[in-house]
């Protein structure tokens, strides 16, 4: 039983799951390794908007096709945690409910619930929506953690949802906002999540 009543609601990809560098790897494949994408170039949420050192992007179809191929279950599987993620959840859930929300497609949650059995992460529950409606869908949180700025904003505004932002090049030049805070990584957010779970104590 938790404590205090805390519901926290966190995405799993570039959050929990080091999703970035299973992507630009199925990019580079996909397009035979005519791009390239290093993190630093992800300077945008939407990958098919982004450049190589050489200037060079995938189309957006075939980003379609490259996010289907992301969704397979060997791939699903080979993605690694993100550091501290899994020991941070671990302490969260003595104290709080957790709830874990993702845009992946469909055909990915088989192997999102078994990557997630895989790592031993902690009793939670697992919601598959549409994206950036986390904060539609799902109400009342104690706060969410985010990689997505869009989302995060949404949350902290239209949802009145505090909201941390796992920093990325994606997301770390963006405006501040009211209610959004940024993180380095877990080392820094779960304190944060354990103070608002526990109240300070």
């Amino acid at each position: 039983m938790s404590s205090v009543d805390a519901r926290f609601c966190i995405d799993i990809d570039n959050v929990i799951a080091r999703t970035d560098e299973v992507i630009r790897r199925l990019i580079s494949d996909f397009s035979g390794g005519r791009v390239r994408l290093e993190y630093e170039d992800i300077g945008g949420f939407n990958y098919y908007e982004c450049r190589d050192c050489h200037g060079i992007q995938i189309a957006k179809d075939d980003w379609k096709q490259v996010h289907d191929l992301f969704s397979e279950r060997d791939t699903v599987i080979s993605i690694a945690p993100m550091p501290g993620a899994v020991n941070g959840l671990i302490q969260l859930a003595e104290h709080a409910t957790i709830h874990l929300a993702t845009s992946r497609l469909p055909k990915a949650r088989k192997a999102t619930i078994e990557w997630l059995e895989k790592h031993e992460l902690p009793e939670h529950n697992l919601h598959f929506l549409k994206h950036r409606e986390k904060h539609e869908v799902l109400r009342q949180f104690t706060a969410a953690v985010e990689d997505d700025y869009d989302q995060a904003v949404a949350f902290a505004v239209i949802g009145k949802t505090p909201c941390f932002l796992i920093r990325h090049p994606w997301n770390r030049n963006r405006a501040a906002v009211e209610g959004v805070q940024w993180v380095k990584g877990w080392s820094e957010l779960t304190p944060r999540l354990m103070a608002l779970a526990t109240g300070g104590r």
